[in-house]
């Protein structure tokens, strides 16, 4: 970050995204030490049909004969396409390469608006989201090269909630949640902002006035019918901060997505799910707290003995390895994911869906 100032370093990407993205001027290589150099195994674009219009997307398969094991990835806030591109890091292209090398088929897709998507992003809200992962899942059970009783759902931070709620009602055979939240949103966006905002340079005082407005906005967000009759009254409550910290207030939370998103709590929709779950968390996550999240999650252990949490040391909101944590970090770290993290993931899977 550059200066002390509150108001540059902050984007609304910045202060809304539980997936890190970085600011324009973070430059990035065009390809990653991680990236897979060969794709020696089945993979095929696909259309996946939906009410709203078509998701566009990617099935991958291992080599071999089916019916396969297979994953949904589920990406994180922000226009993300189906490799979950952010500063020159596509870390669901790299989980799609290692799944398919291990015997597990994995789909991601490009979300609604974005890439060959069809749909309107800016006026998306978490449910909608959640909808378009559940309309994936349908598809995805219905294809041949698919096993259909082994189907998971894998999503990254936002994702870590749309994915739970997608599982609702469906035959799901396991989620692993990202960096994905296990507080409600109120609480991920204060803490969110708190933090960037210390790294940013801004002063205890300033800090503080900003938790105070969230604080207002979001009691206005949960008693609004909608999102239209919520603008005015979070129009007051930012009305006493800088010009660009109330415009980014205003572009996250007066909005469709801020008045859905105060309505949810990921500890409900998780206690509701019957099958094994997986949660982990980088300790230098400045996005979506690894130490109160996983608090929070690891509280449903005990009536869920298929749940396991794991905070991994020394890693950001992506997995990378970082000494700050720092969104501004992203696109200079050439790991785009912890070999480690992939690691589990495939080992969790595998004895979910009795691979071994």
């Amino acid at each position: 970050m550059q200066g002390p100032g509150p108001m540059t370093p902050f984007t609304r990407r910045l202060f809304l995204s539980l997936l890190a993205a970085l600011p324009t001027a973070c430059a990035a290589p065009a390809r990653r030490p991680q990236d897979p150099a060969t794709r020696p195994y089945p993979h095929r674009t696909v259309t996946i049909p939906r009410a709203t219009g078509a998701l566009a997307g990617e099935i991958v398969s291992p080599t071999g004969t089916g019916p396969f094991p297979a994953v949904l990835l589920l990406s994180g806030s922000g226009p993300q396409d189906r490799d979950e591109t952010v500063a020159g890091h596509r870390p669901f292209l790299l989980l799609s390469d290692a799944f398919a090398r291990a015997g597990i088929a994995s789909l991601r897709y490009d979300k609604r608006g974005v890439g060959s998507s069809a749909g309107d992003f800016a006026t998306a809200t978490i449910t909608d989201f959640a909808r378009d992962g559940g309309a994936a899942f349908d598809w995805l059970a219905t294809q041949p090269e698919i096993d259909s009783d082994r189907i998971a759902l894998l999503g990254h931070s936002e994702g870590g909630l749309t994915a739970p709620l997608a599982a609702r009602g469906r035959n799901v055979a396991a989620l692993v949640l990202m960096a994905g939240p296990g507080l409600p949103m109120e609480r991920i966006i204060r803490r969110q902002t708190e933090v960037i905002a210390q790294q940013s340079g801004a002063s205890a005082t300033e800090i503080i006035q900003f938790d105070h407005a969230l604080a207002e906005i979001f009691e206005v967000l949960r008693h609004a019918p909608d999102a239209v009759q919520a603008k005015p009254g979070i129009e007051a409550a930012v009305a006493d901060l800088p010009r660009q910290v109330r415009r980014n207030f205003m572009d996250m939370l007066a909005t469709p997505w801020g008045h859905d998103a105060v309505r949810h709590d990921p500890r409900t929709v998780l206690e509701a799910f019957p099958g094994p779950v997986l949660a982990l968390f980088g300790a230098k996550d400045v996005q979506v707290d690894a130490i109160a999240n996983a608090a929070a999650l690891r509280a449903l252990v005990q009536r869920h003995p298929a749940f396991q949490v794991q905070i991994y040391p020394g890693l950001n909101h992506l997995f990378q390895p970082s000494d700050t944590g720092s969104p501004q970090d992203y696109a200079r770290i050439e790991t785009t994911m912890a070999p480690e993290v992939i690691t589990a993931i495939i080992h969790f899977l595998r004895q979910a869906f009795s691979l071994f």
